[in-house]
């Protein structure tokens, strides 16, 4: 009797294995480490600060130090080397510019008010200018590129 009780005990701890592994090896945290995240839809950045503000979706903000930053569709390219075409400043009379974005904010599905935006688009800072840009996905799917950081902290 003793020998069957043992297996039946040892029997319910290995049914419970699997979750205890899930659970701890972070598969339900959303940021632990070095774990890399995809700043989607927006990403700040302030000239002379380390750090970074990454959203990976429209409630979560997390900081990231700059240098863990890199390009999703670029991967070899860090801050700093992304570009948007074909942007347009309507206030400034600039169109067809090309952007670096120091700070960016996507919209996939457009916003209603700017017409060439409606199939969606990117809001970008270009640091160069002192402007924002408005970049549309239809002109190019560079236009699409976010940063992807890790290190990163609520």
């Amino acid at each position: 009797m003793f020998i069957l009780n043992f297996f039946r005990a040892a029997s319910v701890g290995l049914a419970f294995l699997p979750i205890i592994i899930i659970l701890h090896s972070g598969q339900v945290a959303l940021v632990d480490g070095e774990q890399a995240v995809n700043c989607m839809p927006h990403f700040d950045s302030v000239d002379g600060s380390p750090d970074v503000s990454c959203w990976v979706d429209s409630q979560t903000k997390l900081t990231c130090p700059r240098a863990s930053c890199n390009s999703r569709l670029h991967p070899e390219r860090p801050y700093g080397q992304i570009v948007y075409n074909g942007c347009q400043n309507g206030d400034a009379h600039k169109d067809q510019q090309q952007v670096i974005p120091r700070n960016y904010h996507h919209y996939p599905t457009g916003d209603n008010k700017w017409y060439p935006g409606q199939k969606g688009f990117v809001a970008a800072f270009d640091d160069r200018t002192q402007l924002w840009y408005n970049c549309a996905y239809d002109f190019s799917n560079e236009n699409k590129d976010t940063y992807t950081c890790s290190n990163c902290r609520k």
